[in-house]
Parts: structure tokens; sequence; C-alpha cells
């Protein structure tokens, strides 16, 4: 009986708050910058830009930052006529995403910087949404947005619990949390105002990190800033890790454990714990009798209701939720192994060296 309801309370604790964007139904004309950095990402372009050109925005402005791409991502970027840099060459002490983020910046005209990833589009008006939700927050603030996941696969919901740990370690999704302030961050899209962003130092003050805009996040946060984060339905979209099952591991453990890491150190072991109930209540599910089968149906329905705003799950994907906590914990052991005993991995063609940063 207590590992079924341990089970339960704990998840709907943790996932209390729904983290659906808010609709903005302002149309303010805002000066901004949204900068994308994009390294072999030809095919993605086809379908990020023509979701911002789709809408006219008179203050936006967009980068493309060819980050020494080997395909077609600077002609396929030209040919929509936005704004095209080549990245310079790589220094040490840089990742490619952060140095691409960075020299992107140094182009931009617009009083605020919206940085996106290149595999993301946008629903109609969404970029401006998000843009408007910062101006709404002050020139100290910073968001973050989970773009929404839209999957077309039985592979790709091998995601699912990675996505509510993100969510969990950000402190959004607690059924108590703060509105503002101390807050974990997202990956893919990140909005800050220019002026914010240079008093930061940009990323130049995380050039080492894997997970550059958690990292920037935490050190935003430490000097003060007001941080919110989101899920990007109705606003941003994203698909991810589109091949086969070896994608979703790879994408997932390139950064997962390193994430862990980053995180607040007590949401991860809230997340823990968490987990920990959770399989404690699947491997001893035969002796809760019937509250077994209670305690299952109560978290396939909450667990669904959190996954219907994180991206585009069905209702069965509830009910195979212990297929989903497995995978996340054989690829979470694997993202360990990589993280501290394997010192360098690929991405996209590049090397990644994994250093400890030195203390000063």
């Amino acid at each position: 009986m207590w590992f079924a309801v341990l089970a339960v309370l704990s998840t709907v604790i943790l996932f209390w708050q729904k983290v659906t964007f808010p609709k903005e139904s302002d149309n303010y004309k805002r000066s901004y910058s949204i900068i994308i950095p994009a390294r072999n990402e030809e095919n993605n372009l086809k379908r990020l830009l023509p979701s911002l050109l789709s809408a006219d925005s008179p203050g936006r402005e967009i980068i493309v930052v060819d980050d020494h791409s080997e395909d077609l991502t600077m002609k396929t970027a030209e040919a929509y006529g936005v704004k095209v840099i080549s990245n310079p060459p790589l220094p040490e002490g840089w990742m490619g995403k952060s140095w691409a983020c960075y020299n992107g910046a140094k182009q931009a005209n617009g009083k605020a910087l919206f940085f996106v990833d290149a595999d993301t589009w946008f629903s109609p008006g969404g970029d401006l949404s998000i843009i408007n939700e910062l101006y709404k927050k002050g020139k100290g603030a910073l968001i973050t947005v989970h773009p929404y996941h839209y999957m077309n696969s039985f592979w790709e919901k091998l995601s699912a619990v990675f996505h509510l740990v993100v969510f969990a370690s950000s402190g959004i999704t607690a059924m108590i949390r703060k509105k503002e302030g101390f807050q974990g961050g997202f990956g893919p899209c990140l909005a800050i105002h220019t002026e914010t962003y240079w008093k930061l130092d940009g990323h130049r003050s995380i050039s080492d990190e894997i997970v550059e805009h958690l990292a920037f996040t935490k050190h935003a946060q430490s000097r003060g800033m007001l941080t919110s984060a989101f899920s990007g339905r109705n606003a941003v979209n994203m698909r991810m890790y589109e091949a086969d099952l070896k994608a979703v591991i790879n994408g997932w453990s390139k950064s997962f454990a390193s994430g862990a890491k980053t995180a607040s150190l007590g949401m991860t072991g809230v997340n823990i714990v968490w987990i920990t109930l959770v399989l404690s209540f699947l491997i001893n599910i035969e002796s809760t009798g019937w509250w077994g089968f209670v305690g299952y149906g109560l978290l396939a329905l909450w667990l669904y209701r959190t996954w219907k705003q994180i991206g585009n799950f069905r209702w069965y994907d509830g009910l195979l939720f212990p297929l989903y906590f497995f995978f996340f914990v054989l690829v979470f052991i694997y993202s360990l192994l990589k993280t501290f005993f394997i010192k360098e991995t690929m991405w996209k063609g590049r090397q990644i060296v994994r250093k400890r940063r030195e203390s000063s």
C-alpha cells in the first residue's frame, strides 16, 4: 500500500503546476534579434525560417550563425533573406554553440536577444509572444522555453521521463513554487534584454559548459536576475532525435548527466527520491494488491496530464509509463559512464572534450 501512496503523492506534488506558455494577444512592436546557431542545419532551417517569416514583425532581426557547416546551411539561410554570419574559428576553452551565440549577439541590433536552436519552429506569432512576455517582466529578466515536442515515432516517446526530469529540475512544476526568481532553465530557447546580456558578460561567462543555457540561467540567478521558464506549447516547437533508437540514446546521453551536475543539488535530490519511489512501486506492485491497480491508474493519469503540456503524447503513453522509466534509468547510467569515464565524444561532426572548470 505505502509503495503506491508514496509514488502517487510524490508525483502529484512534483508535477502539480501547469506550465504551458501563456497566450499573448497583444501585438506590440518590439525590437529584438533572433540568433540561430547552426552547424549542418540545412534541413532544419527550411522548417524554422518559414515559420518566422510567415508573420511580419517590424522590429525583428533574424541572424543565422553558420558554425563551419559541411552542408548547405549558409546558402539555405541566405535564400530566405535573413542575416547570415560565419562563425570565427573555435577558440580553446569554448563550446561550439556558446561561441556561435556569442558572435551572433555581437552582430545583433535588437534591444532584446532571443537565442533559438535550429531544430525548432514557431507557432504563428510565437516568437513575439515570448518577447512580449520578456518585456512585461522588465530589463532584469530572463526567459527560457522548452519547445513543445512533436513526435512521429515510438522511439521518440522514450524521451518521456527525460522531459519530466528536465521540468522538475527547473522547479516550475512543483506544488509550491516561486512565480519569479530562482528556477532552472531550458536549453533550446533563451530570451534576455541585450543590455542585461552584456552586463552578465554573455556566453563568455559559461564558455566551456556543455549545457550552456542552463548554466547561463544559473549565472543570471547568481547575479540577482529574475528568471522564468515555460513549456513552449502554443509558441515554439521541436522534434528531437528523429532517426531511430540509437539517435534517442546518443542525444540524451550527450548532455543529461552533465545537466544533472549543473542543476540545483536540491532538485537533483528531489528527482532521485521521486524516481526511486516510482521504481520501488513498480518493482513491488504485486505485493500491493488492489492498491497497486489504483496507484498504477492514478500515476498513468497524472503523468499524462503533465506530458500533454510538454509534447504530443497520447493517453496510452500514460499507461506505458513503466517502460519509459526503466529506459530512463538505463540511458542515465550510460550517460554517467560517458561523462565521468569517457572524456571525449562526437556531436554533429565535432569532438567535444569534457573539462573540469578550474576554480579561480
